[in-house]
């Protein structure tokens, strides 16, 4: 029996690269699409920018002619971005929710006509625990987790017909090199620097976070249910967040949430 494949975006490092493995640890061939390609790397490799539409649309061509069946795509590429609100220029908003968002519907509906001619297939998109709270310093990556998990709840209904199924995976803080290459803006004087201490207490808790191998795990156990879980929460303290974040009224949320990081 031939394996089933996963087509994965940012595989190269961190989660991404910690999915590949669990992956094909399962069994599975895997597809990495990623800007750059790291020295030694031992999965099937497309070079792909999925902020560039015709570069998805080609890799989803060269896959899809390769492999009579896609099973999973997992759009992971992502990157983190803070500092204040007001700090921020346009464009640099924008470039984050075009790979963060866009890339990842790019990537996603690259797919969407092999899965209906196959009448099957898995979507699922790398979120945050971010998504569930407005965090001050690290609004606009939140903001893009947000929408990422809106449009796959909508993706989920639209889809569910052709037994495509759409789920969201969102880890807590995770020890990666996400943390290093985070895009910073620094406030200006009148924030008194709280902007870098809610950076500072970020780091150490990501530093300081669970194994890229613990989201892996929970990605694999979510692909291999029969039903693919709408929204997927990784870390056990992070499912207790979630829970009270339902409960608890907002003032109070923003409350707790501001003594932590603003």
């Amino acid at each position: 029996m031939a394996n089933k494949v996963a087509v994965i975006s940012g595989a190269t490092s961190g989660i991404g690269l910690a999915c590949a493995k669990a992956f094909a640890n399962n069994g599975y061939k895997v597809y990495c699409l990623s800007p750059r390609k790291p020295e030694h790397y031992e999965f099937e490799f497309i070079q792909c920018d999925v902020t560039d539409n015709e570069q998805v649309l080609n890799a989803a061509e060269i896959i899809s002619k390769k492999e009579p069946i896609v099973d999973v795509v997992l759009c992971n590429a992502g990157r983190g971005i803070s500092g204040p609100l007001e700090s921020f220029e346009l464009e640099s908003a924008k470039s984050l929710f075009d790979l963060n968002l866009f890339g990842a519907f790019s990537l996603a509906k690259a797919f969407i006509p092999k899965f209906k001619e196959q009448k099957s297939g898995k979507i699922l998109f790398m979120s945050s625990v971010g998504s569930i709270f407005a965090l001050p310093f690290q609004a606009f990556y939140s903001a893009t987790k947000s929408a990422l998990e809106t449009m796959a709840n909508a993706w989920r209904l639209e889809l569910a017909p052709f037994n495509i199924q759409v789920g969201s995976i969102l880890p807590g803080d995770t020890k990666t090199n996400f943390t290093a290459s985070r895009e910073k803006h620094d406030g200006d004087e009148t924030y008194q620097n709280r902007d870098a201490k809610s950076l500072k207490k970020m780091e150490h808790d990501e530093i300081h976070g669970m194994s890229p191998n613990k989201v892996a795990k929970a990605v694999i156990k979510a692909v291999e249910k029969k039903k693919l879980p709408i929204r997927t929460i990784v870390g056990g303290k992070y499912k207790i967040f979630a829970f009270l974040n339902k409960i608890l009224p907002q003032k109070l949320v923003l409350y707790i949430v501001g003594k932590m990081y603003a």
